[in-house]
Order: C-alpha cells, then structure tokens, then sequence
C-alpha cells in the first residue's frame, strides 16, 4: 500500500511540474522577464527528470511481481459493477519509466538549448509555455492507465505541435505547416476514437459478459477472452490503432507533414520531431502488445508499412538542400525501422532504438541549430561549407551524432538498429525480403549522414557567412556535447552484451521483460550465428555507405553530379519530388475540396443558404402586417379582446374540470 501512495504521488508530482511550469511562464513570464522564463521553464523539466529518476529506481528495485502499478487518483464515470467505469488511472511500469526518463531526461538538455537559441525572440514567455505543455501532455501520454486518458493526452500532444510549429505565426509558412501538422495528427485521432469505442463494445470477461471500462490493464487482461486470434474485429481495432500510430510517428501515407514542421524553431525539432512525439506511434503499439499479438494481419502490415517508409525516407533524404529535412527525413526513416521492429514482434529492439535514436537525432537537430545560427538563419546546405574549421566542438558532436545514426560500430545506433536488423531475420513477413530492404536502409542512412556533414562542415565555403561562423554559447553548447557523448556510450552502457561486475547483460531488455514476458507474439531472438552473421552483414552495408560518401561527398572521386548522371533518371526525380506525395495530396484532396468550397459558396450560399434566411425573414414579416391590424390604439377594441380570451379561458377550463 505504501508503494501505491507513493507512486501515486511520483506520477502527480511528474504531471503537475510542467503544467506549473506552463502556467507560470503562460501568465507571468511577460512580467517577470527573460530571466525567470529561462530558470523556471527549463526548471520544471529538471524536477520532472528528477522525479523520474525517483520512479526508476523504485521500479529497478521492485521485485516481478511489483513491477508494473496502477494508480486510481479519481472516479469520474461509475455507474455500477455492470455499467460503465471510466477514472483517471495512472500506470507505472518499465515501459512508462522507459519514457518518461527519455522524454524528461532529453527534453531537459532541449530546453538548456532553447534558453540560448530563443536569446533573441521576444516572445520566449510563450515558447517555454509551450515547450512545458508539450512535456505535460507526453508524460500524460505514456502513463496513462486508462484509453480516455491516452486519447486526451494524444490529442493535447497535438494540439501542443500545432502551437510550437506556428510558433513564429507571422510566416505564411510556418501557419501552412502547423495546419497540416494538426490535421494530418487528427485522422489519427479519429481512428484511434474508434478503436477505443470498437474495444469497449466488444470487450468480454472469462464468463461472457460485458464489461464497460477501457481500463488498460482491465482491456490487456480481457483481451484473450473478447477476441478470437485473427478475427476481422480485432484485426479492424489493430488497423485503426496504426492508423493513429502512422499519423504521430509520421509513417506512410500520413508522412508528409513532418519535413514541413521543420518550419517551427530548432528545440522544437530537436524535442517534438526527433526525442518524443514521433515516436509516441512506436509506444502505442508496443503498450497495446496484447491486442497486435492477436491480430498478424494487423502486425504485418505494421511491419511493412515501417520498412516501406525508411527505405523512402531514405531515398528522399540524400536529395534534400535544408539541414533540417534532411534530419527530419532521417527521422522519418529511423522511426520506421522502430515501427518494423514492434510489427514483427520485437518490441524491445524498437524501444531500444526509441532511446538511442532520442538521444543522437536530438543531437544532430540541436547541432543544425548551432550551425544555422552561426550561419545567420541560413538552411541550405548549398551555401555552407568549411564551417568545422570555425565550429570544431560542434563538428565532432555532429559526426558523433552521424555515426551513430549510420550504425558505425560502438556508436549508440550500431547496437541498436543491427538488433532490429538481427530479429529481421526470423520474424515478419517475407523473410527475408524485409531484411534485405533493411540493409538498403543502412546503405542510404550512411551515405545520407555523412553527406550531410561532409557538405556541411568539410569542403571550401561557399559563400562569405562560413567565415563569419563561430561557436554558440554554453547554453548550446554544453548540451549539444553531453549529447554527443551519449551517442558514444550509451548503447553500451543498456545493453552492454556481458554480465560484469554484478550487472547483468543487456540491461533495458531484462528491464523491459515483465511488460512483455507475457506476449504471445514476442519473436524469439535469432540463435548466436544467425545473430553474429546478420550483425555482420549489416555493419557492413553501414560501412558501405559511409565509404561510398566519404568518396563523393569529401574526396570528390567521383563527384555527386557524375553519379547522379548515372542513375536512371527516375530514380532521381522521385528523390527531390518526394515521390510526389504533396502533389498527389493536392490534386486528389485539397483542390477537389477547395473546388467544393468555392462552388458552395458562389452557388449554395446565395441562391440556398442566403435564400432559406431571407425566405425565414419574409415569412416573419408578411405575419407581422397581418397582426398589424390588431393594434387599433383604441382601448375598446383591447377591452373587447381580453373579455372574448377570457371567455374561451374559463369555457376549457370548464371542460377540462367537470
């Protein structure tokens, strides 16, 4: 019981920091100044990740069986033990202490950052008010114990990317952006409403009744009961619960709105678009395991739809000009190997990768911020060059950052992308088709990193702004470096491969094994030499890649423009096109719907609309000429007309009594 309350108590204070954080800066910041802003917006984050750490540790120190708690901190539907039961639950287990280390631990360094990125803007009150709502709502999120709440708190992560990517509302672009940010996050939304309502219909007990609660352990434990192993009721559910997944994590088809996000400021990136929201897709279908595992359907499609999107991704992201898509589609990419990984049933590879990915990719977004600092706001890479000989700290964070995003080995990634690699081999759909596409991905994510820093910092100046570029301040440099060391470490420290000095091997997956332990569909690790040889062969597309760069972005031999010559001309254009996906978009949603519009409102609207408003209009008025009569102004025809209502008063009255 003691642990209960305090546990409950952790989760409260973990929620309630960010809002006081918000609020403050919401409502005082624009009084008290910059300097309050700056101590209590990243302020709120440092207690949050303290109390995290807090949580961590009781969770570490529990035995199996104690593991994962649920908190009930109030009734707020109970309509008997038959009716419906809806409360605000909060659950604490390795997966949700996963998170919010993650979320609270990189959202603080992102913050520290944004103190000196936003020196400038006057409206840094607002930005950290911001910043604190979108850490509240990812923390409500992932410990959310009940489907109500997840959906309130998936619909207030978007809500809090729209505010943060049309942060700077002046630009035409940025308010575009942050509207198709939002409405591209709501289809998700949507279907993820209609799976929560499909669930609560549909869910049984062991005795065939119903039961009216979408309590998600009550849900996970039910499950097994409710539905049959592939129906087409729970392959449906699954469906939609992807849906809402692909949308967040920006997976295909709902992908397109993440490279234009890039309009929002550079913490916003580096938190929203790289460490937390888009990977919130990845922890949905890793928190609902129990229902995926029911439905293979639903796993496969997941897995190939992953896959599918970082091979695009990957393809896209070696023609794009702006430092930022480029990360952005390499986001895109990383994610969907994240999204392969939880389809095929390897959910503790993905989040492994989840955790890597949030501490280089945050590294390389907040590294382009420096970069486009120095360079006066400048994004494309074209102009840029020579810039590591004037921004060395930042340089080496950055190709840290590089390698471990191409899986060089001992860098972060290496470790965690070839083990979503390795489980490739034995489980998913079309084996081993989707691990050879794996491989592809390898090749492209080197030759898409390298080149970018090779264009970016390597090479001769291409305009006079490189000479004028120095490093930032500490405020951006400290975290960019702290960052940059984690991509060096970190994959070895939670997942070190040996058991030493009382520390066992592969920390995060025995730490993530009572959340899983129980999945039916959990893949089986590939045996020592399958594992060995997929490990090898993986390194070694990396290893291309990164070689294959090195040669045509930093040696030149041969140039970029020769082997583009080469390629099929297609190939190419797909690339800088973006495989059309925006064009196609537009010709086949937003022109026809604008057409409507257009047509409703020079037809519907004056001869329907307007003309059923002026029929009400005149039908009033053409009654108000009739009853003008009445109004003599002569006192007998009033006294006459109140003794004849008198009358048929008392003759109904009469008839209704006796």
């Amino acid at each position: 019981m003691t642990n209960v309350v305090l546990m409950g108590g952790l989760a409260g204070a973990l929620l309630l920091l960010p809002v006081i954080g918000c609020l403050l800066n919401g409502l005082l910041g624009d009084r008290l100044g910059r300097r309050f802003v700056n101590w209590v917006g990243p302020g709120a984050v440092a207690l949050a990740f303290v109390v995290a750490v807090i949580i961590l540790v009781q969770v570490v120190g529990a035995d199996s069986a104690h593991k994962t708690i649920t908190v009930r901190f109030w009734d707020w539907i109970n309509l008997g033990p038959n009716g419906l039961q809806l409360g605000f639950d909060v659950t604490i287990d390795p997966l949700t202490v996963v998170m919010i280390m993650v979320i609270t631990g990189v959202g603080f360094l992102i913050h520290v950052y944004s103190v000196g990125y936003m020196e400038h803007d006057p409206d840094v009150a607002r930005f950290f008010s911001y910043m604190n709502l979108f850490i509240f709502s990812m923390l409500l999120l992932v410990l959310a114990g009940d489907m109500l709440w997840l959906i309130v708190g998936w619909a207030l992560v978007a809500l809090s990317s729209y505010l943060l990517i049309g942060f700077w509302w002046r630009r035409p672009s940025a308010v575009v952006a942050a509207r198709k940010a939002f409405i591209t996050q709501v289809i998700g939304d949507v279907a993820l409403v209609i799976a929560a309502f499909m669930i609560l219909v549909n869910l049984r007990g062991q005795d065939g009744r119903g039961i009216f609660s979408i309590s998600l352990p009550t849900v996970f434990y039910n499950a097994q009961f409710s539905f049959a192993h592939g129906s087409v009721v729970i392959t449906a559910i699954c469906i939609l619960l992807a849906v809402g997944a692909f949308a967040k994590s920006a997976q295909f088809p709902l992908h397109t709105w993440l490279p234009d996000a890039m309009e929002g400021p550079t913490p916003v990136s580096a938190l929203i678009h790289a460490a937390t929201m888009v990977t919130a897709g990845v922890y949905l279908i890793a928190r609902f395991h129990t229902l995926f595992d029911l439905a293979p359907i639903a796993q496969g499609m997941v897995a190939c739809v992953g896959m599918g999107t970082a091979l695009m991704a990957g393809v896209i992201a070696l023609s794009q000009v702006d430092i930022k898509r480029v990360i952005a589609y390499s986001t895109m990419s990383q994610i969907g190997l994240m999204i392969f990984a939880v389809g095929i049933g390897a959910y503790t590879a993905g989040m492994f990768h989840f955790v890597t990915h949030a501490v280089f990719k945050a590294l390389l977004f907040m590294a382009a911020g420096n970069v486009i600092h120095a360079m006066n706001d400048e994004q494309d890479i074209r102009l840029m060059g020579g810039l590591g000989d004037r921004m060395r700290n930042t340089e080496r964070a950055f190709i840290a950052g590089s390698l471990a995003l191409a899986g060089i080995p001992i860098f972060a990634g290496w470790f965690s992308k070839e083990d979503i690699l390795g489980f490739g081999t034995v489980a998913g759909p079309a084996i081993p088709a989707l691990f050879i596409v794996g491989l592809i991905v390898n090749v492209l994510t080197g030759l898409y990193a390298i080149r970018l820093w090779a264009v970016v910092f390597r090479g001769e100046p291409q305009t006079a702004r490189p000479f004028q570029a120095h490093e930032p301040g500490r405020t951006m440099l400290w975290p960019v470096m702290i960052l940059g060391g984690l991509s060096v470490v970190l994959g070895i420290v939670i997942q070190w491969p040996f058991q030493i000095l009382g520390f066992s091997a592969h920390f995060l997956s025995s730490f993530l094994d009572p959340v899983f332990s129980s999945a039916t569909g959990v893949v089986t690790e590939p045996s020592t030499f399958r594992g060995a040889l997929a490990l090898a062969i993986g390194t070694i597309a990396s290893l291309i890649g990164v070689g294959a760069a090195v040669r045509i972005w930093y040696e030149k031999k041969p140039q970029a423009q020769e082997v583009v010559a080469r390629l099929p001309r297609l190939l190419p254009q797909l690339s800088w096109h973006k495989f059309y996906f925006d064009e196609l978009y537009d010709a086949v949603l937003v022109r026809p719907s604008r057409a409507a519009a257009s047509t409703a409102r020079r037809i519907l609207e004056p001869r329907v609309f307007d003309g059923w408003v002026r029929g009400v209009t005149q039908l009033f008025a053409d009654i108000s000429i009739d009853f003008r009569g009445v109004e003599t102004g002569l006192i007998r025809d009033y006294a006459t007309g109140m003794l004849i209502f008198a009358g048929v008063f008392v003759a109904v009255g009469y008839l209704i009594t006796r």
